[in-house]
């Protein structure tokens, strides 16, 4: 089953022809306000509040029902990605090591290796770091003190310690930038980044999030991408199905409190507040969080998420949160916003 759970699709690379929060919520020194939890810019599409009535795309409903059929029609759940199928995330120090990557061409396009070459000459590289499961091995790493940000797709370690990584991209004045790679580079088929819409285990334990997350779904409209995605990877024709990049709400009027899990209460007010943009497509419907891993490994092995979404041990101790936390989220009371929606003008 894990294997069609995928988190970052083969990339839509438009040929110009991280571990915990990746900052601390704090006050930013020159405007005294409270830094967004993703670190990217406040003014950014991820970091934005829906108002309460916003216009949807006339066909929402017809949209919805296509991502409601690739639910029912694809294990029958919206996934919690978490462990496979998302990515980890890094905070690299002043003194992490610095590498030089080289780049794998996994996908057989050697010229595009000038195009990532600045953003694999000098990566600070945290000595063990994992990536992804699942065929993706992704991985994200911010480094504060020089404001600057990576994630990799087919990231991999050889024998001799060398790195090396199939594509990805830099953002370097990280707190500054909305939330977006410079087309091509990113590891997600759209050019958003990881660290933007990943849900972090503290926001869980904090009950807040207050950034966009992600969807991804099964069918997604070919040739069409939406802002903030700059490239698409789009399969399916047709104007009833999502663009990528394009964003969606849970229905404000919905009561969260219904929901069974505090974590599934958590996410859903998110949905609500900030939205979900489609960053991708996968092989389910999935919303993405941070890989557990990296945490894990520094208490003791414990994931979690178990007692995030599941305070109650009603479920059995294993991976069964990833199908059930968002089992009762109404994937029918998503409601569709027009295409480039809130896109500066």
């Amino acid at each position: 089953m894990r294997r069609n759970m995928r988190g970052v699709s083969v990339l839509a690379i438009a040929l110009p022809l991280i571990s915990g929060l990746l900052v601390s919520p704090g006050q930013s020194e020159a405007t005294g306000r409270h830094q967004p939890t993703n670190g990217f810019a406040r003014s950014g599409p991820w970091n934005t509040k829906l108002p309460r009535h916003v216009p949807l795309v006339p066909n929402s409903a017809a949209i919805v029902a296509n991502i409601k059929q690739d639910k029912d029609e694809n294990y029958q759940v919206w996934a919690f990605n978490t462990h496979t199928w998302s990515s980890p995330i890094y905070t690299a120090s002043w003194y992490t090591p610095r590498l030089r990557w080289t780049f794998s061409d996994c996908l057989g396009l050697p010229h595009l290796a000038p195009v990532i070459a600045d953003t694999l000459s000098s990566v600070p590289t945290p000595p063990g770091m994992l990536v992804s499961q699942g065929t993706d091995n992704t991985v994200a790493i911010y480094q504060p003190s020089t404001d600057t940000y990576w994630d990799f797709w087919r990231a991999e370690r050889d024998a001799n310690g060398n790195w090396s990584a199939c594509w990805g991209g830099k953002i370097e004045h990280y707190s500054r930038n909305p939330g977006i790679f410079t087309n091509p580079l990113g590891a997600a088929a759209t050019g958003l980044p990881f660290g933007a819409f990943l849900i972090r285990i503290e926001e869980l334990r904090r009950g807040r999030i207050d950034h966009a997350l992600n969807i991804q779904t099964v069918r997604v409209r070919a040739n069409c991408n939406s802002w903030p995605a700059n490239r698409n990877d789009g399969n399916t024709e047709g104007v009833d199905f999502p663009c990528e990049g394009q964003r969606f709400r849970l229905d404000p009027a919905f009561d969260v409190n219904t929901l069974r899990s505090p974590a599934a209460r958590t996410i859903a007010r998110a949905m609500q507040e900030y939205g979900l943009i489609m960053s991708d497509k996968s092989g389910s419907l999935a919303t993405q969080a941070e890989d557990p891993r990296p945490y894990m490994a520094r208490n003791g092995g414990v994931n979690p998420y178990h007692l995030l979404t599941d305070p109650e041990n009603e479920i059995p101790d294993d991976d069964s949160y990833t199908w059930l936390t968002l089992a009762d989220v109404p994937v029918e009371r998503l409601q569709a916003l027009p295409l480039n929606y809130g896109q500066p003008r």
